[in-house]
């Protein structure tokens, strides 16, 4: 066997010296690759290729083959990623590949590994030929030296975890857009991609793009064959030849900050988290002091604020103030909370054949009311609960059979009915989600949907949820049921709501899943030797094309993984999406709080028609009289970096991520007094002075420039990104963009042991619950994961990116 294997990789080593189509890439830019032969007017566009971490990137191309409409079995791309040390790009048993062989939607061997096809289609320029009555696989060889033989990809990646898309749609005007999950090391072991090396870089990967017209491997076309189809793998000899090849540069996963240097920590919740990692390098750059950052819920922030050691923390609404010990907030961050959307086109039996170029196309955006979210995160819809429930009976299966969604979004008329009957949404506590949900009562009719009545259409609110205390801070499930099933042996399991319905850790895995298409629903059973049900198995992710998730998730993070966001109908009725201008104008309505000096509230007497609804300031908090002078110091240089340099968008080091739109200079002026304050009476006895706004007790003012005159220098690189966010349409301020970026993943719960370095968490997705049988299983499970979320310990994964549009 082992001989077999060996010789496989040789003729595997064999074919891989093929010339393919290689783009050259400059440095943080896009990069274009031209097909050959055939596919000579194939142009396909990668929009970033260095400075990556686990994102999406877009893939995109021009001059293709309309994919023939019946399923994609002619003229699509075939698209992976691989890893390799040949200049000229990787073998074919480097990429991973061949776990989606299960989809249908293509020939028999078009998603597997497999290469031999029987008597009826012969590659005469394959090598590998099949041996003792087996077929022929190409193997997959790991970074590590592991291989696997088979059409999988054995213990390296499966269906749930491999990042593929074997058919990419071309459009009938030539073009096709994909979204492609770009891996590292942590999420893909076996490609080994930004492990960090012995010259301190991280190890490059490939982008690999087979494109498949109308000829098989052995010639033949339309009527030559048994069937109208392509059947072969894209590994096969002769379809490999046509590769087109992009080069990846990652980021080395590993330590931000120098070790050995006394660390100074900082905590926050989620929302920080983003725009943290991005200034993590900068700010430890000068070797003499290292911030340490951990992402934490709000509540814990406040506790740590109001102990006796506070450092600072980053939280979203601010602490009881303790007189003797005064807590000051410095805004730093303008974020913001989102439902994200991995929508396909997917035509309905009535749809036209105009609306049928569209199918599998995603779709970018959607307008949801208060009392449209509130239907989805209160199992309301029949598929967001049990069919079967008399509670809810006459209500819409799901959202997209809902008369009130579609009177927003009529294109949905012309659709299948996707099954979207809730969302995925985090679990725990979170100031964020109370924002939602004082949004979704400050409008009458979602607030009297909510707690009971009908809509104009007849739906009702899930009983359980009516008689439930509003707001919360978290996203209940709360219609705990299980459905009795019963296996092939007579044994008895159940298949509850957490196996049907279940959470995510945080807001970056809502976000992660919902890209993959992956909605973490249980329901594979997994039997014994005599055919009883032993235990419930993650199902695999749905197929690109036929996607339909929704996720509750804050806006920077829904921009890394290239999700499209909802409009949010505001208070003044108009539907808005979480851009730079929407936050900003939400900013400009609200108000400084007179209880605590520093804070912005909201103000109802004050609307905006721009303003997007579940817009958060976020602020940097410390009790100055409970720390050191020297942490003081490095405190004030923190916060003043933060409202300085920090606050320019972009994809360097150091740099805003994209989805935070920048302070208005009246706040960057306030937190940089602020940080004046800390400074001076960082260990002091006598309470610092009350900070004032600097030009209006009202509102803040119309958002100016950025100012660069931060006492920390960013690298040449953040002073002039190589690509220079879009200039926004408000004077002066930089817009926040709208494309994914690199980033650093965000932790999981940490739970009862030690903090988890965020390059190391977030590993192949798979969901930890299990089966809920009883209420106080579910509700001891929120409470105690908000409790125990923990910190993770953010000081690995240096973040650097790169931005192409």
């Amino acid at each position: 066997m082992i001989r077999r294997i060996l010789a496989a990789v040789f003729a595997v080593a064999l074919i891989g010296v093929v010339p393919p189509s290689v783009a050259t890439a400059a440095e943080g830019s896009a990069v274009t690759v031209t097909g050959r032969g055939e596919f000579a007017d194939l142009k396909v566009t990668v929009a970033q290729t260095t400075n990556l971490i686990n994102q999406v990137v877009t893939v995109s191309w021009t001059g293709g083959k309309p994919t023939v409409d019946v399923g994609v079995y002619l003229d699509y791309l075939q698209i992976m990623q691989c890893w390799g040390d040949d200049a000229t790009g990787p073998r074919r048993d480097q990429c991973q590949y061949g776990a989606l062989y299960t989809d249908s939607r293509g020939g028999t061997w078009t998603g597997s590994r497999q290469v031999s096809y029987g008597d009826s289609l012969v590659d005469k320029a394959e090598t590998l030929k099949p041996e003792n009555g087996q077929p022929a696989y190409v193997p997959f060889t790991s970074v590590t030296g592991g291989v696997s033989t088979g059409s999988g990809g054995g213990e390296f990646f499966d269906a749930t975890t491999t990042n593929e898309i074997p058919y990419g749609r071309t459009r009938q005007n030539g073009t096709g857009e994909e979204f492609f999950e770009v891996q590292t090391a942590t999420e893909a072991p076996g490609l080994g991609c930004g492990a960090k090396l012995a010259d301190g870089t991280g190890r490059s990967c490939w982008l690999v793009i087979v494109p498949r017209g109308q000829t098989e491997v052995n010639g033949t076309t339309g009527d030559a064959r048994p069937h109208r189809w392509l059947d072969s793998s894209p590994l096969s000899a002769t379809n490999w030849d046509q590769r087109m090849v992009v080069p990846l540069k990652f980021q080395p996963l590993g330590s931000v900050c120098p070790i050995g240097t006394a660390e100074r920590r900082t905590v926050g919740a989620e929302a920080m988290t983003e725009a943290m990692l991005r200034w993590q390098p900068t700010l430890c750059a000068g070797g003499d002091r290292v911030y340490g950052y951990s992402q934490v819920t709000d509540d814990l922030a406040r506790t740590r604020l109001t102990g006796k050691d506070p450092g600072l923390v980053f939280l979203n609404s601010p602490a009881v103030q303790n007189p003797k010990n005064p807590q000051l907030y410095a805004p730093v961050a303008v974020s913001g909370l989102t439902i994200a959307l991995n929508v396909d086109w997917q035509s309905g039996f009535d749809a036209t054949d105009e609306d049928r170029l569209n199918e599998g196309r995603r779709i970018t955006g959607l307008k949801l009311t208060p009392r449209l979210v509130a239907k989805l995160l209160t199992q309301s819809y029949l598929s967001g609960a049990d069919n079967s429930r008399t509670s809810i009976a006459g209500n819409p299966m799901t959202v997209s059979s809902d008369p009130e969604f579609l009177k927003y979004n009529p294109d949905f008329a012309k659709q299948l009915a996707v099954p979207i009957g809730d969302m995925l949404v985090p679990l725990g506590q979170s100031d964020l989600a109370k924002r939602l949900w004082e949004w979704v009562l400050a409008d009458p009719d979602a607030k009297a949907f909510l707690t009971g009545a009908k809509d104009p259409w007849g739906m009702k609110v899930n009983p359980v949820y009516s008689a439930q205390s509003w707001p919360q801070e978290t996203f209940p499930k709360s219609d705990l049921y299980c459905v009795k099933l019963r296996s092939d042996a007579g044994d008895e399991r159940d298949w509850c709501t957490l196996d049907m319905h279940p959470y995510t850790n945080n807001m970056h895995d809502a976000a992660r899943y919902a890209s993959r298409g992956d909605s973490l629903v249980r329901n594979v059973t997994a039997r014994d030797n005599v055919g009883s049900v032993i235990g419930w198995k993650k199902g695999a992710p749905q197929a690109p094309g036929k996607r339909a998730l929704l996720a509750v998730t804050d806006v920077a993070t829904a921009d890394r993984y290239g999700l499209p966001t909802a409009q949010l109908m505001n208070r003044s009725g108009t539907f808005v999406a979480p851009t730079t201008e929407g936050m900003l104008a939400s900013v400009g309505t609200m108000k400084y709080s007179t209880a605590t000096p520093g804070t912005l509230e909201p103000d109802p007497s004050r609307t905006d028609a721009n303003a997007y609804p579940l817009t958060t300031v976020v602020y940097g908090a410390t009790a100055p009289l409970a720390i050191t002078k020297a942490a003081g110091k490095d405190y004030a240089d923190l916060l003043r970096y933060a409202a300085g340099n920090g606050q320019t968008p972009g994809v360097e080091p150091g740099t805003l991520p994209y989805g935070y739109a920048p302070l208005p200079a009246e706040l960057r002026t306030l937190t940089k007094g602020i940080a004046d304050i800390v400074e001076k009476y960082a260990g002091a006895t006598v309470a610092p002075p009350t900070p004032t706004p600097p030009a209006s007790t009202s509102k803040p003012s119309s958002p100016g420039g950025v100012t660069v005159d931060d006492p920390v220098p960013p690298p040449a690189a953040a002073q002039a990104p190589t690509n220079p966010a879009p200039a926004s349409s408000s004077p002066g301020v930089p817009s926040g963009g709208s494309r994914p970026i690199a980033a650093v993943p965000s932790p999981k719960p940490a739970g009862h042991g030690d903090p988890m370095p965020v390059a190391q968490a977030n590993t192949t997705p798979g969901h930890r619950l299990g089966n809920a049988r009883y209420a106080l299983v579910a509700a001891t499970a929120v409470g105690v994961v908000a409790a125990l979320a923990g910190p993770a310990l953010l000081l690995a994964g240096r973040v650097r990116s790169g931005r192409s549009e």
